[in-house]
């Protein structure tokens, strides 16, 4: 079934300490396959109603204390951590799997070209993604299955693009030289169909 891209909404705590560059920040962003909604003024209570609309939520914690996060729904409720600061990940899609990688830009902030080595590495890497194989944090590649929560930076700042939404062509680069960190999530069938183009690609 289509599916459609809602706004996303940002809900900012405590904005005063976020600007003044506090590290204990846990910034979440939600992706979910239905309508999302935060309860109680401190935004630690998410209702979920199950749907097809991809839609997405972004909240953020100031503070050094583990902050628990309840989803409620039909099913019942569900409580995450987010123990550290950092930038997380929780996928409410009923039944899409979630992955997710790092953008490789270069030095100048825009994509780096890429090899025929290189290609192949990615179809191979792709299709070890799909089925959950090679997923690690030290690869800086994501495997989330429904309902689950993953940290995916320690840096809160980190963009994090969802299903339906176009990575940035280029991005700015910092005072150290080096571009910010870029993370695309893609559903399972995303996935697929990049593997496609991939195999496509490398044939021409």
């Amino acid at each position: 079934m289509k599916q459609t891209i809602l706004t996303a909404c940002t809900v900012a705590l405590m904005a005063t300490a976020c600007s003044s560059g506090s590290s204990d920040v846990k910034r979440l962003v939600i992706m979910s396959s239905g309508k999302i909604q935060a309860a109680g003024k401190d935004a630690k209570e998410i209702t979920f109603e199950p749907g097809t609309q991809h839609n997405e939520m972004e909240f953020q914690y100031v503070g050094k204390d583990t902050v628990k996060i309840t989803v409620k729904s039909k099913d019942g409720d569900k409580t995450y951590d987010l123990p550290e600061s950092g930038a997380y990940v929780l996928n409410l899609k009923s039944a899409d799997t979630l992955i997710g990688s790092i953008v490789n830009y270069g030095d100048a902030g825009m994509p780096k070209s890429i090899s025929t080595e290189q290609l192949q590495h990615m179809v191979d890497s792709t299709q070890q993604l799909i089925m959950g194989l090679n997923a690690s944090d030290a690869a800086r590649t994501y495997f989330l299955v429904p309902f689950a929560i993953k940290k995916i930076s320690p840096i809160y700042s980190a963009k994090l693009i969802g299903p339906f939404n176009g990575i940035p062509n280029s991005v700015e680069v910092g005072k150290d030289g080096k571009a910010p960190e870029v993370y695309k999530f893609a559903t399972t069938k995303q996935k697929r169909e990049d593997l496609y183009k991939l195999v496509d690609r490398m044939n021409k």
